[in-house]
């Protein structure tokens, strides 16, 4: 990435509720508050709990576009205008929350210079999950597979049946709250030349 030139992160989950807005929220405060980086988080979904993050965090739902909170500028209901107008104004970080991938935004996560895909590796879950093989195979050895929920049986047989490793996210009820071992799983995650695919 040249000097100068916002990251884009695109953020996908391979079904709804596998937690990643609750992620992306997460990652962002950690990038401003740890890593010092000037960040924008666009909604690019259907859901709208940004907009509703964004009043429970003001008070106010007044439509305005961007709403700050800590130091991370939010833009509920995103889109490609919003994107081009954070481009233009100096952000570093660009988190795209595109909700599940059913909704449709494989393009525009494809784009993203970094992708973290997220999934639940609950037993009711894994069905929809080995439905996305081929969709998971582009991201081999590039893209970040992450997990919130699941065990570490189900993480092993993911890997050996598709050859993806995800990684399990350490519990973080608060997003506000980045403690040591989640900044150290974030360090992780944002530093490419130091990422590696999880062995277990």
């Amino acid at each position: 990435m040249e000097k100068g030139q916002a990251q884009t992160i695109g953020l996908m989950g391979a079904d709804f509720g596998c937690g990643v807005t609750h992620f992306t929220l997460l990652f962002a405060n950690y990038l401003a508050a740890v890593e010092w980086k000037r960040t924008a988080v666009l909604e690019w979904n259907s859901r709208h709990a940004l907009r509703e993050f964004a009043a429970a965090c003001t008070g106010k739902d007044d439509g305005v576009k961007p709403v700050a909170v800590l130091d991370v500028d939010y833009f509920p209901d995103g889109g490609a205008e919003e994107l081009a107008w954070c481009l233009q104004k100096g952000y570093e970080c660009i988190l795209m929350d595109f909700g599940c991938v059913r909704e449709g935004w494989k393009a525009e996560f494809l784009q993203c210079g970094q992708k973290i895909f997220l999934a639940a590796l609950n037993e009711w879950k894994l069905r929809s999950l080995a439905s996305q093989r081929d969709w998971m195979a582009k991201g081999k050895g590039s893209w970040r597979f992450l997990t919130v929920f699941g065990c570490e049986e189900a993480r092993r047989e993911i890997k050996r049946r598709f050859g993806v490793p995800f990684m399990q996210i350490p519990y973080a009820p608060d997003v506000f709250s980045i403690d040591q071992d989640m900044a150290v799983f974030m360090r992780r995650i944002w530093r490419e030349k130091e990422w590696k695919d999880e062995k277990r």
